[in-house]
């Protein structure tokens, strides 16, 4: 028989059936149901291996978002007397150190905390990084800009900010 004429099944029932008739069929299943058992525990430790690294590559991904692309820290961490970003406090929230440029448009005279994002649920933070708004319209005040993250990046940010309310 070829493998190509046969489907995933008929190969696994072709295989038993010559397999000399010393030992009962049945056995023939145990082993066979014990071979796929042993198949699936060493793939879901592999899978569970493959999580754990890419929850970590996406948190790191994440925190190379938040500082380097998006400068999050530049106005929602606290700044020592010289105006230097206090990398003690990162993310915990300060005052804005600029004033709105534009004399019709009033901004926030805070930022707040976003390390661990308090009072935000995971999916509240996502969709207003994608979409620059609240889900119920809401926009955010300046100076804060408003994102259109895809879903893999405000995933990655959002892992990150929630990764420092472990620490």
């Amino acid at each position: 028989m070829h493998r190509d004429d046969a489907t995933c099944a008929t190969f696994w029932y072709d295989l038993f059936n010559r397999i000399p008739m010393k030992r009962s069929r049945m056995h023939h299943w145990m082993l066979l149901s014990a071979c796929l058992l042993a198949l699936f525990v060493v793939v879901s430790a592999f899978s569970q291996d493959s999580v754990e690294t890419n929850s970590q590559a996406q948190i790191e991904r994440g925190r190379y978002l938040v500082n380097n692309v998006a400068k999050c820290i530049e106005c929602h961490t606290p700044r020592d007397e010289e105006g230097r970003i206090d990398r003690h406090r990162l993310l915990e929230g300060a005052p804005i150190p600029v004033s709105s440029p534009f004399s019709n448009r009033q901004w926030a005279f805070r930022a707040p905390a976003i390390a661990g994002l308090p009072g935000w649920s995971r999916r509240e933070a996502v969709y207003l990084l994608m979409h620059g708004q609240r889900e119920g319209g809401q926009v955010p005040r300046g100076p804060m800009p408003q994102f259109g993250m895809s879903r893999e990046d405000a995933e990655a940010v959002v892992s990150y900010l929630l990764s420092l309310h472990s620490k």
